[in-house]
């Protein structure tokens, strides 16, 4: 009785200071006010990296928590849950709590929205947000839903003091949560559980543009309707050419405007392989990848995964496939057979000659080499050239599907609360304070500001506390770029990740999403992309570019003479006994009929409008380029 009398004392000395100057019958009615904007209460949906922490969360959103603790509120059964933690389990109630302490201090006294933090584990989110969907139409069928999530009341606190009264909600709402999937993306969009948030975002323009890019929400729609926000983060890496100055210097040959692949570098890297061979040993080529490829990408593939997220055509741009493009730096894609395609087989049969000729290419970073290419970041470039190369920059970092639908958070289609919704998606996208309670919690608790110079400049990162437990990945909190680095050597992130994103294009097929009336011929891609896979191993057992050669001239032959002729030629590379997976997972042998109708398919680049008939991905393609205006 004493404590609650004392706590009662020291609340009101907290709170007068507040009511000075105010006449008690105005105390209530200037709360009121304040409450002309109703309070609201939302449960945002979050992926840990600790299991401890997903357990304190449980154990708060129950009502148990360290505030109620120290006024003795508990009940004898609340009590009994908490002497059963263990010293590491009463770490994390205390230090989740007061994370969602602090931020719902922030979210209330700026938007008045209260805020559920719900805690999982990767492995078991997805599961967890689509029981709770399921959960949500389960109680829309039976007619107990919740159609307001909104309140103008005051309550009595603890102390006998009023306050703003935020509603209670149904812990199976999804308001806001995070989407870390291309393929739940989708689904959870046909499934219509999400909110477009089209309107939201453009309410929200000025204030986003200044952090999110246009080229995130252009690449998040769904036949023109945005369904997530993406988090803003640094994309790609750079794929550097580093030539040794004084080498390329002493080459009497021409290397104007010379790419990697092309005839007049191969005859400058065979000149040093030729000349550089005793003590004097110089490599002509070293690579990072231990197998000793060089891989750059030179060309857009149109292969598509069918297995991973049924009824969604992935792309896999990067993987090999009969149909593609050699393109550089263009709007739209072209439909070739890249077999027959003079300046693609010209590149693979340089590729095949670097990598198939004994000691061409070296993965060690110690051997002398004429040219070393590497992945990096920006500031790698300067670095590089502090170090005496010449630096050229083979491709730039993209823009993909993959970096889009990697982090994102959207809204759930049965809030009754979407426009506060969108309002701290928002904010924490925006607002550096928030942004950095989400991911690393309450300084001197969990972390703590350490600052280190570089450049004579000083800089600060958030390092962990050793009683930490408060464990989040960056990628999954929000945008990267306003929070804190968490480590020495990354404090310049941001500045770096900046210019790195304006460098940045586009992939040609960046949002590619096919439109819902015509249909993919899945059998056909699905048997091409398993030739391909054959034909791509073929191709990585030639040692000779002759050999590379050899196959562009009878596909090109193959080409002239009709569909039965290129069928036999594929067929004659990737040997009989070759199967596809159907759309049922039942494993097929793929017939030689199969393969030409494959091949046809794959090679038509316009819609057949015939009622009910199938497409091939790069009609559907075209037709999704003039749905976005990419073409007239």
């Amino acid at each position: 009785m004493k404590k609650k009398i004392v706590c009662l004392m020291l609340a009101i000395l907290m709170v007068l200071p507040l009511l000075v100057g105010c006449s008690n019958e105005g105390d209530i009615d200037d709360i009121n006010k304040e409450a002309e904007r109703y309070t609201s209460t939302l449960n945002v949906w979050l992926i840990t990296e600790s299991k401890l922490v997903v357990d304190a969360s449980a154990v708060i959103l129950s009502g148990i928590t360290p505030k109620k603790e120290s006024l003795n509120l508990l009940t004898d059964a609340e009590k009994a849950t908490v002497a059963a933690m263990t010293e590491e389990q009463k770490a994390a109630w205390y230090q989740v709590w007061q994370v969602s302490d602090s931020i719902n201090k922030l979210t209330k006294a700026n938007y008045r929205t209260q805020l559920n933090l719900k805690y999982f584990l990767e492995a078991d989110y997805y599961a967890a947000v689509e029981a709770a969907f399921a959960k949500h139409e389960e109680n829309i069928a039976a007619g107990n839903v919740q159609v307001e999530n909104k309140t103008e009341e005051t309550i009595l606190n603890e102390y006998g003091i009023p306050e703003l009264k935020y509603p209670t909600i149904s812990d199976y709402v999804v308001d806001i949560l995070f989407i870390g999937d291309h393929a739940k993306y989708v689904q959870y969009a046909n499934n219509q559980w999400l909110a477009d948030l089209q309107g939201h975002l453009t309410d929200s323009a000025i204030k986003l543009n200044s952090y999110v890019s246009s080229r995130y929400l252009t690449a998040a729609a769904i036949n023109g309707l945005v369904y997530a926000l993406p988090n803003n983060h640094g994309v790609g890496e750079y794929i550097y050419m580093l030539a040794d100055k004084e080498l390329m210097n002493s080459y009497t040959g021409s290397l104007s405007d010379a790419t990697l692949y092309d005839s007049d570098f191969r005859e400058y890297l065979d000149y040093v392989y030729a000349t550089y061979t005793g003590s004097d040993k110089i490599y002509p080529i070293y690579t990072e990848n231990q197998d000793g490829k060089i891989e750059i990408d030179y060309a857009h593939y149109w292969n598509f995964d069918l297995n991973s997220a049924p009824g969604i055509a992935v792309q896999n741009p990067d993987q090999f496939s009969i149909f593609g493009d050699a393109y550089v730096d263009t709007k739209l894609l072209e439909n070739t057979n890249l077999l027959t395609d003079a300046n693609y087989m010209k590149a693979l049969a340089n590729k095949v000659h670097y990598e198939g000729t004994e000691g061409y290419v070296t993965t060690n970073a110690a051997d002398k080499a004429a040219i070393k290419v590497v992945k990096g970041s920006w500031e790698m470039k300067a670095q590089y050239e502090a170090e005496g190369y010449e630096v050229m920059v083979v491709q730039y970092p993209q823009l993909t599907d993959e970096e889009i639908y990697s982090s994102m958070f959207g809204i759930g289609a049965y809030s009754v609360s979407e426009t506060r919704a969108a309002e701290i998606l928002t904010y924490l996208n925006t607002d550096a304070e928030v942004r950095n309670i989400l991911q690393y919690g309450i300084e001197d608790v969990n972390y703590t500001l350490e600052t280190v110079t570089v450049n004579e400049k000083d800089y600060v990162y958030a390092k962990a506390t050793k009683d930490n437990v408060y464990l989040m990945d960056l990628e999954k909190t929000g945008n990267t770029l306003i929070a804190y680095p968490n480590d020495p050597d990354d404090v310049l992130r941001l500045e770096y990740d900046k210019k790195q994103n304006y460098e940045m294009i586009a992939a040609p097929t960046l949002g590619l999403n096919f439109s819902d009336v015509f249909k993919l011929d899945e059998t056909s891609v699905r048997v091409m992309s398993a030739v391909s896979e054959k034909l791509k191993a073929a191709i990585d057992n030639m040692t000779t570019s002759a050999e590379v050669e050899t196959l562009y001239l009878r596909a090109a032959a193959a080409q002239e003479n009709g569909d039965w002729a290129m069928t036999y030629l594929i067929r004659e590379y990737i040997g009989d006994g070759v199967t596809y997976t159907d759309a049922s997972g039942a494993t097929k042998e793929i017939t030689n009929g199969m393969i030409r109708t494959a091949v046809i398919l794959m090679r038509k680049t316009a819609l057949d409008e015939t009622a009910g008939a199938l497409q091939s991905p790069y009609a559907l393609y075209y037709d999704w380029c003039q749905r976005e205006g990419v073409i007239s």
